[in-house]
């Protein structure tokens, strides 16, 4: 068949994510041949790691740095073209791991040249579907460590969890690769859904990240407010810290304080930036 993001392409244009997808590459993105303009960047310098700081809300987990480790295209900056737009086609062209890859290999060799070990963050790298099922993927993770001389401990994985959901024994086995050599692991985007601990126990996790529908609402909304709390509390007893998504105002920071959050990020404390530029 086919494939709709390469030129040619005869697929049914009444196909709703084949529409989407042209959209994006040559409207937005102004690729005639995605393919090979990913595996351009991928070859190249192209891409750019970018870091958004994850603000400790407690005095014991401040000494610390942490931060989420985002992904970039270079003309994404140069033409200010939205952030993060070319993820849904390399997902269709199936080249999500082969970004995941790139990335960690990246953000490795980035810690081995940047301080020492009080001074390097924890740094949390996104992974995809395709990532988590591929049994030889901790396998090129612990490569890149042993290469750079990077301790497993300034590694910390975010699987979300829809995809931990969907699967479950992939994402046990992932961690339980990893988790030998210190590598720390999230759940993302908990609650998106419903919240719901009872997968949670089968998945030896650090953190806890909290979606922001949640996060966003809890000064105005008493419902999302008991959310938060409750959540908190139960992290708390099951010994997950708690991350705050999407926090965009001091009273909502101040207000995650109260209730016992470990962690908040988002734009009302930082906005991401060049991983180059971070100090």
């Amino acid at each position: 068949m086919a494939n709709p993001l390469l030129p040619g392409s005869n697929s049914d244009v009444t196909n709703g994510d084949a529409l989407y997808l042209r959209a994006i590459t040559e409207n937005i993105l102004g690729w005639s041949d995605p393919k090979a303009r990913l595996d351009k960047a991928l070859a190249g310098d192209d891409f750019l790691l970018f870091a958004q700081r994850i603000m400790a809300l407690k005095p014991r987990l401040q000494d610390q740095p942490f931060l989420e480790i985002l992904l970039r295209l270079r003309e994404e900056e140069d033409n200010m073209l939205p952030p993060g737009g070319f993820f849904p086609v390399a997902e269709a062209l199936g080249m999500l791991e082969h970004i995941d890859r790139w990335v960690v290999e990246h953000a490795i060799a980035w810690c081995a040249k940047t301080g020492d070990d009080a001074e390097v963050p924890i740094c949390c790298i996104n992974l995809s579907a395709d990532a988590l099922l591929n049994a030889e993927f901790p396998v090129f993770v612990k490569a890149q460590l042993k290469k750079h001389d990077v301790p497993g401990i300034r590694l910390c994985f975010e699987i979300t969890e829809p995809e931990a959901l969907a699967h479950p024994q992939a994402a046990l086995k992932f961690i339980r690769a990893l988790k030998p050599l210190g590598c720390r692991f999230t759940l993302d985007n908990f609650g998106s859904v419903k919240v719901a601990f009872g997968h949670i126990k089968y998945l030896p996790i650090d953190y806890l990240k909290i979606d922001g529908s949640i996060i966003q609402n809890i000064i105005t909304s008493p419902g999302d407010f008991a959310r938060a709390r409750a959540i908190s509390i139960t992290c708390q007893r099951l010994g997950i810290r708690a991350i705050a998504q999407n926090v965009e105002s001091k009273a909502v920071l101040v207000k995650l304080q109260e209730i016992g959050f470990d962690y908040a990020q988002g734009f009302g404390i930082a906005h991401p930036g060049p991983i180059s530029k971070i100090r």
